[in-house]
C-alpha cells in the first residue's frame, strides 16, 4: 500500500503494543504537531492556540486513529512530519537545505500514511493566505515561499516514490489495489486532474454539509453552516481589505481560499482511484483550526467589536463541545460492542467445552456476526456512532469476518483457537446444513464435522 516506513517504525517499537502507552504517544505527537502549526502562524494569543488545537485533537479523525491500537503512533508521526515540513521552509530564509529537509519529511510522512499529504498542503495554503492578507509582505517573499513549497512537495513526492520502488524490488512484492494504491503515476495524476479536483470538492461538501461521517453531535443542527458563514464574512472583509492595496493580490487571495478543499484532499490528486475512509479525514478536520488561526491573525488588522469576537469564540467553543461528545459516543460504542461480543464469545467457548469440542487442534468456522444476534445488547447511543466504532458489526465477507472473530476470541477472551473463513470450509458447511441450524443460544447451534467446529451466531 506504499507505506514502507511502517517496517522501521515497528522495529523501533520492538513490535510491542501496550495500552494506554501507545495512545499517549499518539496524542502527544498530534499535540506537538498542533504546537508547530501555532508557531507557523506566530499565534500570540494562547487562547486561540488552545482552541484551534483542541478542535483538532477532539475530532473523530484522531479518535479513529486511536482505535487502530497498534499503529496509532504511525498516524501521529505522519501528522507531525506533515506539518514540520512547511515549518522548516517557513523558518529559514535559505533555499536548498530547508527544501531538502522538508522533502525528506514529506517522503517519510507519506511512507507512514499518504493521506496526511493534505495536512502539508493545507498548512502551506493557509500560510500563503496569511501572507497575501498582510499587504506589507512583498510579492518577492510570497514567491520565495511558494517556490520553496512547490520544490519541497515535488522533491518529497519523487523521493517517496523512489524509496517505494526500492522496497518493492527488495521485498519482491507489488502494489495493492487497496484504495487506489496501485494508481500512482505522474501521467495518471495529470490526466485525471479535472475528475480528482471535482471529487475533492465533493468530499469537502459531503464531510461538512452532507454528513458523510458523524463528526459532531451538532452537525444535524447546521453548526458547520454557521461556522462557514462566519468564515465567509471574514474572507469577504479580508478580500475588501486587500483589494484596497492591490486587485491582483485580492484575486489571488480569493482563488487560494477556494482551493483549500483541494489542498486538504491532496492525496486524491496522487492516488486517483482512492476513496475517502474516515481515517483519511485528518486534513479535513484541520481546515477549521487553520481558519481559526487565519481569522485570529486577521482580526488584529480589522476593527471588530468585542461582542463580535466573543460571539465568534463562543461558536467555536460550541463546535468543540460537539466534537468531544461525538467522540464520547464513538468510544462508548466501542466499549459496549466489546463487552457484548466478549460475553457471547465466552458463552460459545463454555458450550464448546461442554460438548467436548474445545481443542486447539480443531478448526472453527463462525457463521454470522455478533450484532446479528438478538442477544447482542447495546444502548440507543450505539446507533449514533460512526461505523468504525460499532464493534460487533464488522464486515460480513468471509475473510474479514474470520479476522473479526479471531480478534474477539484471541484478544478479548485470550483463547487460542484456529478460526477459518467460510470460503475455505465449503464442503464441511454443506454437510453441516447451516441453513437448517438454529442460531446461538438455541441447542444445536454448534456442530462438529470432522475436524471443523461450525458455530452459527446469526
Amino acid at each position: 500500500m506504499g507505506r514502507w516506513f511502517w517496517l522501521y517504525l515497528d522495529k523501533i517499537r520492538f513490535g510491542i503494543n501496550s495500552d494506554p502507552w501507545t495512545s499517549i504517544i499518539t496524542i502527544l505527537l498530534y499535540s506537538v504537531g498542533m504546537c508547530v502549526i501555532s508557531d507557523i502562524f506566530s499565534m500570540e494569543d494562547k487562547r486561540v492556540s488552545f482552541l484551534s488545537s483542541a478542535l483538532f485533537i477532539s475530532s473523530t479523525a484522531v479518535c479513529v486513529s486511536l482505535s487502530y491500537r497498534f499503529m496509532s503512533p504511525v498516524f501521529g508521526l505522519a501528522f507531525l512530519l506533515s506539518v514540520l515540513a512547511p515549518w522548516v521552509i517557513q523558518k529559514s530564509n535559505k533555499f536548498i537545505l530547508p527544501v531538502l529537509l522538508g522533502s525528506a519529511m514529506v517522503a517519510l510522512s507519506m511512507g507512514a500514511y499518504q493521506a496526511y499529504l493534505g495536512c502539508s498542503g493545507l498548512v502551506i495554503a493557509g500560510y500563503l493566505l496569511w501572507q497575501l492578507y498582510c499587504t506589507e509582505v512583498s510579492w518577492r517573499q510570497i514567491g520565495q515561499y511558494l517556490g520553496k513549497s512547490v520544490a519541497m512537495l515535488s522533491m518529497g513526492g519523487i523521493l517517496y516514490v523512489l524509496l517505494l520502488k526500492a522496497h518493492l524490488i527488495i521485498f519482491h512484492t507489488s502494489m495493492s489495489s487497496y484504495n487506489g494504491a496501485d494508481s500512482y503515476s505522474l501521467w495518471n495524476t495529470i490526466k485525471e486532474l479535472p475528475t480528482t479536483i471535482k471529487n475533492a470538492y465533493s468530499v469537502f461538501v459531503m464531510y461538512f454539509f452532507k454528513n458523510l461521517y458523524k463528526t459532531n453531535m451538532l452537525q444535524n443542527y447546521k453548526i458547520y453552516w454557521l461556522l462557514f458563514a462566519l468564515a465567509g464574512v471574514i474572507i469577504v472583509i479580508g478580500f475588501i481589505h486587500i483589494w484596497k492595496s492591490g486587485r491582483i493580490r485580492a484575486l489571488c487571495f480569493l482563488a487560494l481560499t477556494l482551493l483549500l478543499p483541494v489542498a486538504a484532499n491532496a492525496v486524491m490528486l496522487v492516488a486517483t482511484d482512492t476513496g475517502v475512509s474516515i481515517q483519511m479525514t485528518a486534513p479535513l478536520a484541520l481546515i477549521i483550526p487553520i481558519l481559526v488561526c487565519i481569522a485570529s491573525k486577521a482580526a488584529r488588522h480589522i476593527k471588530i467589536s468585542t461582542w463580535a469576537r466573543l460571539a465568534g469564540g463562543f461558536a467555536f467553543v460550541i463546535v468543540l463541545w460537539g466534537n468531544i461528545y461525538q467522540v464520547q459516543i464513538d468510544q462508548n460504542a466501542m466499549y459496549e460492542g466489546k463487552v457484548a461480543a466478549s460475553a457471547m464469545a465466552e458463552e460459545i467457548l463454555h458450550e464448546c467445552a461442554e460438548e467436548k469440542c474445545l481443542d486447539p487442534d480443531l478448526r472453527y468456522c463462525i457463521i454470522g456476526i455478533p450484532a446479528g444476534n438478538r442477544l447482542f445488547y447495546v444502548s440507543d447511543a450505539y446507533a449514533l456512532a460512526n461505523n468504525y466504532a460499532m464493534v460487533g458489526v464488522g464486515w460480513t465477507d468471509p475473510d474479514s469476518s474470520m479476522k473479526s472473530w479471531r480478534g474477539i476470541f484471541h484478544y478479548f477472551c485470550g483463547t487460542n483457537i484456529s478460526i477459518w473463513p467460510s470460503s475455505s470450509c465449503a464442503a464441511e458447511l454443506e454437510e453441516a446444513d447451516i441453513a437448517g441450524m438454529p442460531a446461538y443460544p438455541e441447542p444445536g447451534y454448534i456442530k462438529q464435522v470432522g475436524d471443523l467446529v461450525v458455530v452459527k451466531v446469526s
